[in-house]
């Protein structure tokens, strides 16, 4: 008896939930657009710092933070996403708004980042879809292995760089499975 009960309530209980879907693709850029003009410079000056803090895991100011917090909730009740959508989201944001900022340091030192690019979307979408793994990781070191600078310091600045631009792609396409 409880069990007809149950299924005749499963289409009001499914309509309350609301439809299931995937984020929509479109709207990972929200979180950027989201920032105001501080939060933007605030994660910006992170990123610079942790970029010239060899050697030392990246931080974010507590201001940083809560600012991609604020934005991805926003963004989360504007387009529908599901909690599940908002980490993949800040990641995102701080691969895109990183990837500028490693670029100029990049040129700097005269690395071809065009080039760097080149090695990064030489490989395999499923592989670029992924955190980079060890073998990876050894890979992209032997494809660099001629550039002009081969200072550790460099060689931390080139694998932060691929960084960034795995992070854009792998959270890219875990926000798109949210």
């Amino acid at each position: 008896m409880g069990r007809p009960l149950i299924l005749a309530a499963l289409p009001a209980l499914l309509a309350i939930a609301g439809p299931v879907r995937a984020a929509d693709l479109a709207t990972i850029g929200c979180v950027s657009d989201k920032l105001d003009a501080a939060g933007h410079e605030k994660l910006v000056a992170d990123i610079e710092r942790n970029l010239r803090e060899s050697g030392k895991r990246h931080t974010y100011a507590p201001e940083t933070t809560a600012a991609l917090s604020a934005a991805g909730k926003a963004c989360a009740a504007e387009n529908g996403w599901s909690d599940a959508a908002i980490r993949p989201a800040l990641l995102y944001t701080i691969a895109t708004e990183g990837q500028p900022v490693a670029r100029r340091f990049l040129a700097e030192r005269k690395f071809d980042t065009g080039a760097l690019e080149a090695i990064w979307f030489g490989l395999p979408e499923e592989v670029r879809q992924k955190p980079v793994t060890p073998e990876v990781n050894r890979k992209l070191s032997d494809a660099t292995k001629d550039s002009p600078d081969q200072s550790p310091e460099a060689a931390e600045l080139v694998g932060e760089f691929f960084g960034f631009l795995s992070m854009a792609e792998y959270s890219s396409y875990d926000f798109s499975q949210a």
